[in-house]
């Protein structure tokens, strides 16, 4: 009789059959514990008064991640945060998430009992070298970014007290306190500071009209009537330009309201829509007719308006090369009807400052000082003007392009030098940060420069420079090697 043979498998032993049985109840869910809430009480340095509640809720985020554990992870978060925010960490916090810290940061730390209000220590991660190579180079970011807006003079200064604004009369006394450059978080933060502090910004003798949630691209959303000179008032546009914004929409916007503005064959039709916007809002309304004389009504006062170079007031809060080039190159539409200002947000202690360049009253100032304006037309004109920083760059760019090749031209303009050899490859702008615009398409740049930013250009713009091109932002000379080899290898192919 044949015999049959049954396999049995052998039995596993106790260890192996719970290291079996522990991993099936993984796979399955079984004998998971439960999560448990705990409830977790921030300390006060998490709130602080001067800044916002997205701001409180980053600083929360990083508390959360430190009581975790998770330094690595909270140093990288707390990297990209605002100087002003970061600034609120405590120095022994700091140091724990495997933070560096200046010599003056440690002498806070040696002498600051006040802000050491932390969990119990948990051992420090293994520190990741490039974690911190860009910490270090954001401290020292954070030391470039403390700023005097006292050394400007033509800025002008307020502070925000009590929930309102209010000007600074002669210098801002900070108490040997430092000034630290912080931004808008959002468009709607800019829009709200300028609609709000209107009277503030531009005069008691103003009328403002708002209309900033039609969404017609095409029509403006702020209209600023002057009365500050009641013989002459004045109508302005206030396109408000927040850093974040296209700068394609807002060619084409400022292009037709140029266009409205200077066409009779537009004024009509323009005229017919403002007066509905001014009818829509009663009180607007009830302003204006106050400030009109015998015999006047609203639509002669918007006429007379028109008549007496109504102007397009770019307000907006970085500095922005294209745009003073675009006034630069089109002086008869841009140079003359479009006037600008840049707001700027600081914090010095508990005080939130602001800047406004120049102050609303002498936006007209610069056109009667152009005549005397120094023209840049060699290249130590242009190296005179900007900053150091900026200089030490050109230079050393400049002396590792004629080492590979000697023919190259540098060609100095009004408003920037150019790199040459048999045509344009490259315009140097220089200010206190570089702006290089290349003439090779936005792809290809992409794929060469990895650490400096690059901005589009609408194309308008690139039809100016004469072909495809963008424009790389240097601010600092690390990692300037991309830039050379990009230039390089742009001239080796003209």
């Amino acid at each position: 009789m044949r015999k049959t043979i049954i396999k049995t498998k052998k039995a596993a032993s106790p260890k192996k059959a719970k290291t079996v049985a522990k991993k099936k109840n993984l796979k399955t869910g079984k004998n998971k514990k439960p999560k448990t809430s705990k409830l977790l009480i921030y300390p006060e340095w998490t709130v602080p008064v001067h800044l916002n509640e997205k701001d409180h809720k980053n600083l929360k985020r990083f508390y959360e991640l430190f009581i975790q554990g998770k330094f690595d992870v909270a140093l990288s978060f707390a990297s990209s945060l605002d100087t002003i925010v970061r600034e609120e960490i405590p120095s022994d916090i700091w140091v724990k998430t495997g933070g560096k810290l200046t010599k003056k940061g440690k002498e806070e730390l040696k002498n600051d009992t006040e802000k050491s209000e932390t969990a119990p220590f948990k051992p420090v991660c293994p520190k990741d070298d490039t974690i911190a190579g860009n910490e270090e180079k954001t401290q020292q970011e954070a030391t470039q970014r403390h700023v005097s807006a006292n050394t400007d003079a033509k800025r002008h200064l307020y502070v925000l007290k009590n929930g309102k604004l209010q000007t600074v009369n002669g210098e801002y006394s900070n108490n040997g306190k430092e000034m630290n450059e912080a931004k808008f978080h959002t468009k709607s933060d800019l829009i709200e500071f300028i609609l709000g502090n209107c009277k503030t910004l531009f005069g008691e003798n103003i009328v403002l009209v708002d209309d900033t949630k039609s969404t017609n691209e095409y029509f403006p959303n702020v209209f600023l009537f002057d009365f500050n000179e009641q013989e002459k008032p004045r109508m302005y546009i206030i396109e408000i330009n927040f850093s974040d914004d296209s700068l394609g929409l807002l060619y084409a916007r400022v292009t037709h309201f140029i266009a409205s503005l200077k066409n009779r064959n537009y004024q009509n039709d323009f005229l017919a829509e403002l007066l509905k916007l001014i009818d829509a809002d009663k009180q607007k309304k009830n302003e204006l007719q106050a400030r009109l004389r015998e015999e006047q009504d609203i639509s002669k006062l918007l006429s007379e308006m028109l008549a007496n170079k109504p102007a397009i007031l770019l307000v907006r809060d970085n500095e922005n090369v294209v745009l003073n080039l675009m006034q630069a190159v089109y002086i008869e539409t841009w140079g003359k009807m479009v006037r600008q200002i840049m707001i700027k947000k600081y914090y010095c202690g508990n005080d939130k400052i602001f800047s406004a360049k120049p102050d609303f009253a002498d936006i007209w100032k610069n056109e009667k000082s152009r005549k005397t304006e120094i023209v840049k037309s060699t290249e130590e004109d242009h190296l005179k003007a900007c900053s150091e920083i900026a200089r030490n760059i050109y230079n050393e760019i400049k002396t590792a392009l004629l080492k590979a090749d000697n023919s190259i031209e540098f060609n100095a303009k009004k408003i920037y030098i150019s790199v040459r050899k048999n045509k344009n490859l490259a315009f140097f702008h220089l200010r206190k940060k570089i702006s290089l615009v290349v003439m090779c398409p936005e792809e290809d740049v992409r794929k060469q420069i990895k650490y400096h930013e690059i901005k589009s250009l609408p194309a308008s713009v690139q039809k100016f420079w004469n072909g495809a091109s963008c424009t790389i932002v240097i601010e600092n000379s690390a990692n300037i090697a991309e830039v050379i080899n990009l230039l390089k290898k742009m001239i080796a192919k003209s």
